[in-house]
């Protein structure tokens, strides 16, 4: 069934401006800006993910079942593990096409898939997520069931086959940068946007790597949260010397706390 093609009517009645509503696969369409892409003029991996996150984002309120709707029940989603596999990288002026619905259940987690699509509909990217829905008050995961029924998932629909596993611990890192999170890299829960967790990940190889390579798959574990002004430092060694797979870690330098463990693949431009 079909919501509208220019908006729906929101948890608290508005209207917004969206993409197609039908079977419970929601759709949005973007249009590649100047400040979406690369130094290479292709869509970055941040304003990738970003786009991701917006068309999740507003099925959930179409489901009432977004951040702020939970926050009211104190409760809030947090995106635990993902995985994508990425073809290619379109440019400025492009449009791509975003599909993402509820998929199911693994263990504790919620499932939503997404498929990225050109303007000439080929699949340039696909993803699948994890998500844990935390008692504020408790700090703890709770029941998925209750909140799975809220999202009628589209059980089996699947993207990618693999099972959204824990990564092994970096043992021996070989490369590392430092950053600082910033007051705009926070969310609506206070704390870093997990945008960022992928920028830092993927901007922590080798430079050598990024001017010659992008990432082709990725595949992240979040296990912690980072805040305003903490320190991370993002840590990564390949799997062989001269590989293009790569094993990352972002630490907080204060406690030494892991935040998030991923695993990368590059592919030559």
């Amino acid at each position: 069934m079909n919501i509208c093609r220019q908006g729906f009517c929101g948890e608290h009645g508005q209207v917004w401006p969206v993409g197609i509503y039908m079977d419970n696969v929601w759709e949005e369409s973007y249009q590649i800006r100047t400040y979406e892409v690369d130094c290479r003029n292709r869509l970055s991996i941040l304003s990738m993910f970003n786009f991701m996150q917006d068309a999740a984002s507003k099925h959930a309120q179409a489901l009432g079942v977004s951040v702020r709707r939970l926050l009211s029940e104190n409760y809030t989603w947090l995106l635990s593990r993902l995985k994508i596999k990425i073809d290619s990288y379109p440019g400025i002026d492009d449009r791509i096409q975003i599909a993402t619905w509820p998929s199911g259940t693994q263990r504790l987690f919620a499932l939503r898939d997404f498929e990225l699509r050109n303007g000439s509909d080929q699949v340039i990217a696909a993803a699948v997520s994890a998500w844990l829905v935390i008692d504020l008050q408790r700090r703890r995961p709770v029941r998925i069931l209750p909140f799975v029924k809220r999202l009628k998932p589209l059980e089996g629909r699947h993207v990618l086959p693999d099972i959204l596993d824990k990564l092994p611990g970096l043992k021996t890192p070989s490369y590392e940068k430092k950053f600082i999170a910033r007051y705009g890299d926070l969310d609506v829960n206070q704390h870093v946007n997990n945008v960022c967790f992928v920028e830092w990940l993927v901007e922590g190889v080798p430079s050598s790597l990024l001017n010659t390579s992008v990432p082709a798959q990725l595949e992240i574990n979040f296990l912690a949260e980072a805040f305003y002004e903490d320190c991370i430092v993002a840590v990564c060694h390949p799997r062989v010397p001269d590989n293009l797979v790569y094993h990352h870690s972002l630490i907080r330098q204060q406690d030494g706390r892991e935040l998030a463990r991923a695993r990368s693949v590059w592919r030559p431009f």
